[in-house]
């Protein structure tokens, strides 16, 4: 347990009432002056009821060792002074008795704060890490969180969410610190240390120091804890790869992190990277009803992506804190180039644009949900003409939406067993489930493989009432070819109907329909239950 500043045991405590009139600002001002975000972090305890705080100070575990003694080695002058770990409850006590009867429900979260003396800088003091609890649940949809346990006082808590840490500038950048929040989802330790990133990267300190990581660095190191990455370049847009936003929302709303790199202000044109995790849902947004810009997958073919809903993403900033909302649209790629204009210089090709994305997923993942979602609608336009005639009113509208590019799309990753519980807690709108034969059936029939889902809704139905029409279902780990591949086809449910693939060729796939129960719509994953 002592690997871990969060989990080894404190040398000293003390326990705060932090109730108004309480002063965070004069906390700051007294004991922790000049670590920023701990400004971020006391005003989230403040959003969650903060009732108690306590702090400790620290020893010397494992993961504070290895970074002191790698702060040694770039500069032999620096000198830990002192560690300490801030943990936030909302119930009130004021002994060790109180702490003791707390429960994880009362447990916001923690803040490590690390004081190092670094010549000729002088003393210097960050968050070393962080796990808080998100702020806004209502509209906020993280997913993929772990439970991070914390020691405060002799007893063990744990809080869901996504890792928080600010760099030291010397032995780990921006870079580190956004992979860290990532890898930490994928690794088979639950965490990924900054001296083993370096060490992957061949980074001693000594012979190679760190000054910044390049994205291909970045994906090694994802790839290494075990993760899929599926990057995008937007340095050069005469690529014209897809909106950075769509590989962001393929990784978040299936449960997996993304890390956003952009050009900065900065005269040297250096480059910052952020984890970004989760995002917020705007169901009243305008934005889709008049947007005219809707994909294009062939001729005639359009549909609404899900994302139109997305108002912010949800990600840490190292400089700034954790759990920060970020404007859709606040960060852009860079315009492609205007016919006749000079290529701009490199180092202003990216400035305060995004430059790269990595989108992550399991390392079994092949398909990317960007591709997933086209592939996802083109094959339910070949199953749409072949609906049995005597269908019903929502298996009419589903079709009337489709011509009409109405259709909203939302890929979501899952195993066959989650998408068996799923359809066994659905129920359309009278109240009617599918067959419990059907999915006894898929759960003895579907292979034990990663599938993309591509739900299938319409505006009203999916905004205002996280509900949809049917989905799609093929293979995440079989990279199907450029043209139609009907191989990567698993099933489609549509209002009334499962449709099977019965033969044919990829031009013309021909569908069994067989009966499901379920004449409507139903909920989205995720919102199972919900009116």
């Amino acid at each position: 347990m002592n690997r871990y500043a969060r989990t080894c045991a404190g040398k000293s405590l003390e326990i705060i009432p932090i109730e108004r009139p309480y002063s965070f600002f004069q906390l700051i001002g007294t004991r922790f002056a000049g670590c920023q975000p701990l400004r971020r972090f006391f005003s989230q305890v403040r959003m969650h009821q903060g009732r108690t705080m306590v702090i400790e100070k620290l020893g010397a575990p494992e993961d504070l060792r290895e970074e002191n003694e790698d702060l040694r080695i770039r500069n032999p002058a620096m000198a830990p002074l002192a560690a300490y770990r801030l943990s936030f409850f909302t119930s009130k006590f004021t002994t060790r008795r109180g702490l003791a009867t707390a429960a994880d429900d009362d447990f916001i979260g923690y803040a490590i704060v690390k004081e190092d003396e670094n010549p000729p800088l002088g003393s210097t003091r960050r968050v070393y890490e962080s796990v808080l609890r998100p702020s806004r649940m209502v509209n906020n949809f993280v997913r993929g969180g772990q439970d991070w346990p914390c020691q405060a006082g002799g007893k063990t808590f744990k809080v869901n969410g996504y890792l928080y840490a600010q760099q030291n500038g010397l032995t780990n950048v921006c870079a580190h610190v956004a992979l860290r929040s990532v890898a930490a989802r994928f690794h088979p330790n639950g965490d990924m240390s900054y001296r083993e990133m370096n060490r992957l990267l061949g980074v001693d300190h000594l012979n190679v120091k760190i000054t910044g990581l390049t994205y291909q660095q970045m994906q090694a190191v994802l790839e290494a804890a075990g993760a899929k990455c599926f990057p995008a370049d937007y340095t050069e847009p005469s690529a014209n790869p897809p909106p950075f936003q769509k590989y962001i929302y393929g990784s978040v709303e299936s449960g997996y992190p993304a890390i956003v790199i952009f050009g900065t202000i900065a005269a040297d044109g250096s480059l910052h990277a952020v984890p970004v995790f989760g995002h917020t849902l705007n169901q009243d947004t305008w934005v889709p009803s008049a947007d005219l810009s809707y994909f294009r997958i062939g001729e005639g073919t359009k549909y609404i992506p899900s994302e139109s809903w997305l108002s912010m993403f949800v990600a840490h900033d190292d400089n700034w804190g954790s759990n920060y909302c970020i404007p859709r649209h606040y960060l852009r790629s860079q315009p492609p180039p205007v016919p006749g204009q000079s290529k701009p210089k490199p180092e202003d090709a990216v400035s305060q644009c995004v430059a790269h994305v990595i989108s992550t997923m399991p390392k079994e993942v092949k398909l990317n949900p960007v591709r997933a979602e086209i592939i996802g609608a083109d094959y339910l336009f070949t199953i749409l003409p072949q609906l049995p005639p005597d269908n019903n009113p929502w298996a009419q509208r589903l079709a009337l939406y489709a011509k009409a590019h109405l259709l909203v799309l939302r890929p979501y990753l899952l195993d066959p067993a989650e998408y068996t519980a799923h359809l066994a807690k659905v129920k359309d709108w009278q109240g009617k489930p599918v067959r419990e034969t059907l999915i006894r059936d898929l759960k003895a029939n579907l292979t034990k493989e990663r599938l993309w889902m591509i739900e299938l809704s319409v505006p009203e139905l999916f905004s205002a009432n996280l509900r949809k029409v049917g989905e799609v279902l093929i293979r995440a780990e079989l990279l199907p070819a450029v043209d139609r591949d009907l191989a990567s086809f698993v099933l489609a449910r549509l209002p009334g109907y499962f449709a099977l693939l019965e033969g044919g060729a990829p031009a013309d796939p021909q569908y069994q329909f067989i009966p499901s129960g379920a004449e409507g719509h139903v909920e989205l994953i995720g919102c199972e239950g919900k009116r």
